[in-house]
């Protein structure tokens, strides 16, 4: 006679969590290891942090993000001074010298890269240098080719437009994540005049 065997599945029991009672009107979803149909649902250990203290690790992990983003505006200036070293090594006199000059800095959050031109005037045996500003494009936050071309020699422009070419990005991704922290910010005092506490005006977020 033939046997039949009934095979079934039954759902794990979820690791420890807190849990909590949502509203009767709650709608029906089906997420994973959660059920939400006006009853008791399990959440994630994540999920049961204070909430002031989510805001602060988001920034913390923002923050980080602008570390790596320096670190990597610093590779890219080290590579351009290596290049530009490795010529005028072998170059002689001053029509030879760099006329551009690079700079990555960090201030806070804030990362400032950019070009600067150098002009140098005087005798030969007292010669002097100013430095000249050129003009970024605010909207894409780039220099334009011809601006910078006015500064770099012949022999380094393809260079710089390589160099210029990964600084904007990190200027790009720089921008939208320094945004991100300022906007935590304002739901931490947001979260913080819900409760009564006296809070300062919220930061405008930029761009």
């Amino acid at each position: 006679m033939g046997r039949f065997i009934q095979l079934g599945w039954t759902r794990p029991a979820p690791p420890s969590r807190k849990k909590c009672v949502l509203g009767s009107t709650a709608p029906w979803m089906d997420v994973p290891g959660i059920s939400i149909h006006g009853k008791e649902m399990d959440l994630p250990p994540e999920m049961n942090k204070d909430e002031l203290a989510l805001y602060e690790d988001a920034i913390q992990g923002l923050e980080r993000c602008i570390e790596v983003l320096y670190g990597q505006a610093m590779v890219a200036a080290d590579e351009y001074m290596n290049f530009v070293d490795r010529v005028e090594a072998k170059a002689t006199g001053w029509e030879s010298r760099s006329t551009l000059q690079l700079s990555c800095t960090r201030k806070g959050n804030h990362l400032d890269l950019k070009w600067t031109g150098i002009r140098w005037f005087g005798q030969k045996n007292n010669r002097q240098s100013i430095r000249v500003r050129i003009a970024i494009n605010e909207e894409s936050m780039t220099y334009a080719k011809d601006r910078l071309n006015t500064f770099a020699k012949e022999w380094k422009i393809d260079e710089v437009m390589k160099t210029e070419k990964k600084l904007q990005s990190i200027r790009r991704k720089s921008k939208h994540i320094v945004k991100a922290i300022i906007n935590t910010r304002n739901a931490i005092r947001v979260l913080k005049a819900q409760k009564g506490d006296e809070v300062e005006a919220e930061e405008e977020a930029v761009g």
